[in-house]
Protein backbone atom coordinates (compact mmCIF):
# COMPACT_ATOMS: atom_id res chain seq x y z
CA UNK A 1 0.00 0.00 0.00
CA UNK A 2 2.95 2.40 1.10
CA UNK A 3 4.21 2.24 -2.89
CA UNK A 4 0.67 3.30 -3.72
CA UNK A 5 0.46 6.12 -1.62
CA UNK A 6 3.80 7.03 -2.60
CA UNK A 7 3.01 6.82 -6.38
CA UNK A 8 0.14 8.89 -5.35
CA UNK A 9 2.12 11.39 -3.73
CA UNK A 10 4.44 12.05 -5.97
CA UNK A 11 1.93 12.52 -8.76
CA UNK A 12 0.14 14.43 -6.75
CA UNK A 13 2.98 17.15 -6.28
CA UNK A 14 3.50 17.41 -10.49
CA UNK A 15 -0.22 18.20 -10.70
CA UNK A 16 0.50 20.68 -7.56
CA UNK A 17 3.53 22.25 -9.25
CA UNK A 18 1.60 22.40 -12.96
CA UNK A 19 -1.82 23.42 -11.84
CA UNK A 20 0.05 26.17 -9.02
CA UNK A 21 1.77 27.57 -11.93
CA UNK A 22 -1.90 28.33 -13.18
CA UNK A 23 -3.26 30.00 -10.16
CA UNK A 24 -4.98 26.84 -8.93
CA UNK A 25 -3.87 25.51 -4.91
CA UNK A 26 -4.75 22.12 -3.25
CA UNK A 27 -6.94 22.54 -0.78
CA UNK A 28 -7.69 18.49 0.28
CA UNK A 29 -5.95 15.35 -0.39
CA UNK A 30 -6.57 11.74 1.37
CA UNK A 31 -4.51 9.20 0.78
CA UNK A 32 -7.49 6.38 1.22
CA UNK A 33 -9.51 7.85 -1.76
CA UNK A 34 -6.52 8.73 -3.81
CA UNK A 35 -8.74 12.08 -4.17
CA UNK A 36 -7.34 15.78 -4.38
CA UNK A 37 -8.91 19.28 -4.81
CA UNK A 38 -7.95 22.39 -5.98
CA UNK A 39 -9.18 25.80 -6.38
CA UNK A 40 -8.55 28.72 -8.30
CA UNK A 41 -6.67 31.72 -6.70
CA UNK A 42 -7.30 35.11 -7.37
CA UNK A 43 -4.64 37.67 -9.16
CA UNK A 44 -1.94 37.44 -11.01
CA UNK A 45 0.14 33.86 -11.19
CA UNK A 46 2.81 33.51 -8.66
CA UNK A 47 5.65 32.49 -10.32
CA UNK A 48 8.22 29.47 -8.79
CA UNK A 49 11.19 30.61 -6.80
CA UNK A 50 13.74 28.33 -6.03
CA UNK A 51 16.50 27.86 -3.26
CA UNK A 52 19.63 27.15 -5.51
CA UNK A 53 17.97 28.79 -8.70
CA UNK A 54 16.03 27.46 -11.44
CA UNK A 55 16.75 23.75 -12.70
CA UNK A 56 17.90 22.97 -15.79
CA UNK A 57 15.13 22.18 -18.23
CA UNK A 58 11.55 22.33 -18.07
CA UNK A 59 8.45 20.37 -17.01
CA UNK A 60 8.36 17.42 -14.83
CA UNK A 61 11.35 15.79 -15.45
CA UNK A 62 13.94 18.37 -14.85
CA UNK A 63 12.19 18.73 -11.47
CA UNK A 64 12.60 14.93 -10.94
CA UNK A 65 16.31 14.95 -12.16
CA UNK A 66 17.53 18.01 -10.13
CA UNK A 67 16.85 19.19 -6.60
CA UNK A 68 14.11 21.74 -7.54
CA UNK A 69 13.70 22.79 -3.52
CA UNK A 70 11.50 26.31 -3.38
CA UNK A 71 12.94 29.26 -1.72
CA UNK A 72 11.60 30.30 1.89
CA UNK A 73 9.56 33.06 -0.02
CA UNK A 74 8.79 30.97 -2.48
CA UNK A 75 4.28 30.73 -3.29
CA UNK A 76 2.54 28.41 -1.21
CA UNK A 77 1.28 26.49 -3.85
CA UNK A 78 5.01 25.54 -4.59
CA UNK A 79 5.97 25.16 -1.01
CA UNK A 80 2.74 22.45 -0.92
CA UNK A 81 4.35 21.03 -3.94
CA UNK A 82 7.02 20.46 -2.38
CA UNK A 83 5.62 18.98 0.93
CA UNK A 84 3.87 16.25 -1.20
CA UNK A 85 7.41 15.03 -2.96
CA UNK A 86 9.10 14.99 0.51
CA UNK A 87 6.22 12.95 1.91
CA UNK A 88 5.98 10.58 -1.37
CA UNK A 89 9.63 9.66 -0.40
CA UNK A 90 8.77 9.08 3.51
CA UNK A 91 5.78 7.29 3.12
CA UNK A 92 7.11 3.80 3.65
CA UNK A 93 9.39 4.54 6.53
CA UNK A 94 6.24 6.42 8.36
CA UNK A 95 4.20 3.44 7.92
CA UNK A 96 7.00 1.22 9.13
CA UNK A 97 6.74 3.07 12.40
CA UNK A 98 3.14 3.17 12.45
CA UNK A 99 2.79 6.77 11.47
CA UNK A 100 0.10 6.93 8.81
CA UNK A 101 -0.12 9.99 6.63
CA UNK A 102 -3.91 10.21 5.87
CA UNK A 103 -4.00 13.07 3.67
CA UNK A 104 -4.15 17.42 3.88
CA UNK A 105 -6.74 19.54 4.25
CA UNK A 106 -5.39 23.64 3.44
CA UNK A 107 -8.26 25.73 4.01
CA UNK A 108 -6.32 28.86 3.55
CA UNK A 109 -3.13 28.68 1.59
CA UNK A 110 -0.78 30.06 4.07
CA UNK A 111 -0.77 27.15 6.05
CA UNK A 112 -2.05 23.49 5.84
CA UNK A 113 -2.76 20.46 7.99
CA UNK A 114 -0.98 17.01 7.70
CA UNK A 115 -3.48 14.13 8.29
CA UNK A 116 -1.46 11.63 10.52
CA UNK A 117 -2.46 8.63 12.60
CA UNK A 118 -0.13 7.70 15.10
CA UNK A 119 -0.71 4.07 16.28
CA UNK A 120 -4.22 4.64 17.03
CA UNK A 121 -4.28 8.82 17.84
CA UNK A 122 -5.34 11.20 14.77
CA UNK A 123 -3.68 14.62 14.76
CA UNK A 124 -3.21 17.59 12.34
CA UNK A 125 0.09 18.76 12.06
CA UNK A 126 -0.20 22.35 10.88
CA UNK A 127 2.81 23.57 8.60
CA UNK A 128 3.48 27.34 6.99
CA UNK A 129 3.46 26.75 2.99
CA UNK A 130 3.64 30.75 3.09
CA UNK A 131 5.38 33.55 4.67
CA UNK A 132 8.40 31.34 5.83
CA UNK A 133 11.41 32.38 7.39
CA UNK A 134 13.48 29.00 6.35
CA UNK A 135 13.08 26.82 3.34
CA UNK A 136 10.78 23.89 3.91
CA UNK A 137 13.76 21.12 4.78
CA UNK A 138 12.94 17.78 4.73
CA UNK A 139 9.83 17.90 5.96
CA UNK A 140 8.97 13.92 5.85
CA UNK A 141 12.09 12.99 7.42
CA UNK A 142 11.38 15.77 10.49
CA UNK A 143 7.40 14.40 11.14
CA UNK A 144 8.81 10.27 11.15
CA UNK A 145 11.54 11.28 13.11
CA UNK A 146 9.35 13.41 15.32
CA UNK A 147 6.66 11.12 16.14
CA UNK A 148 8.86 8.21 16.27
CA UNK A 149 10.65 9.49 19.42
CA UNK A 150 7.58 11.63 20.70
CA UNK A 151 8.43 14.52 20.01
CA UNK A 152 5.44 16.14 19.15
CA UNK A 153 3.97 16.74 22.61
CA UNK A 154 6.06 19.55 23.03
CA UNK A 155 4.02 21.22 19.73
CA UNK A 156 0.26 19.91 20.89
CA UNK A 157 -2.05 23.17 21.31
CA UNK A 158 -4.35 23.34 23.53
CA UNK A 159 -7.29 20.74 21.99
CA UNK A 160 -4.27 18.29 21.86
CA UNK A 161 -4.82 16.96 18.58
CA UNK A 162 -3.39 19.73 16.61
CA UNK A 163 0.51 19.91 16.16
CA UNK A 164 1.67 23.42 15.00
CA UNK A 165 5.22 23.64 13.50
CA UNK A 166 4.31 26.65 12.00
CA UNK A 167 7.43 28.17 13.42
CA UNK A 168 9.42 25.27 13.58
CA UNK A 169 9.30 23.41 10.18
Amino acid sequence: MTDRDSEFLTHASEVAFDLGCDRFRVTALTLRSRTIAFTETSGPSEPPVYFEGEPPGTGREARRTYDWQPAANAPSWMNMAWLLEDLAAWVGQMADDRITLVGIEAPESDWCDVLVLDGDSRYRVRIALADRHEILDFPGMYLREMFAEGRYRAYLTEDQSVVDLRGVL
